[in-house]
């Protein structure tokens, strides 16, 4: 995945999100939570206050194999962190894809216990463009007997495009 992709949505292949879902945000775990916070406060903002994602993000690999990521609005470095996987998150990789997990969360109806639980998978298409999916399923069940009561799953999948190696930055 090393490699400058555009900071913003390309296209949304499939489902429903916002078009302007910064890369760098989205795509893994930051190792230093300042960091990554810093970098984002460094967004620059449109009239109705809504953040402005980068214009490029450069994704290098580390030794330790997770990423450097910098963010540049044109030539002008934004910020930059390092990824890292917390021990919460389930992690795989497999035929091309890393996907990963987050625990499962809990909340409360009026009727009863909800479950949710939610995920992300990040590939590469045959441009080398990533495409980055995001899910979240929901489990809804009666407090009395602890009946379910139905389901859903939300997925959308983002394509940001690769402009070029990142030797090339």
């Amino acid at each position: 995945m090393s490699g400058v992709y555009e900071g913003r949505v390309r296209q949304i292949v499939e489902g429903y999100g916002p078009s302007v879902l910064p890369l760098a945000d989205e795509i893994f775990h930051a190792e230093n939570i300042e960091a990554a916070e810093a970098m984002r406060a460094g967004y620059r903002r449109d009239a109705n206050g809504r953040r402005i994602a980068p214009d490029t993000t450069v994704f290098q690999k580390n030794v330790d194999g997770n990423y450097t990521i910098t963010t540049y609005y044109g030539t002008s470095q934004l910020g930059s962190m390092t990824t890292r996987f917390n021990s919460l998150v389930k992690v795989s990789c497999e035929a091309g894809t890393i996907g990963w997990i987050a625990p499962e969360q809990s909340s409360r109806s009026e009727f009863g216990p909800n479950y949710s639980f939610s995920g992300r998978s990040v590939r590469l298409d045959s441009n080398g463009d990533i495409l980055l999916t995001t899910w979240t399923h929901m489990s809804y069940h009666m407090a009395l007997l602890w009946l379910p009561m139905g389901a859903g799953t939300d997925k959308t999948v983002y394509r940001y495009k690769r402009l070029h190696s990142s030797n090339d930055h």
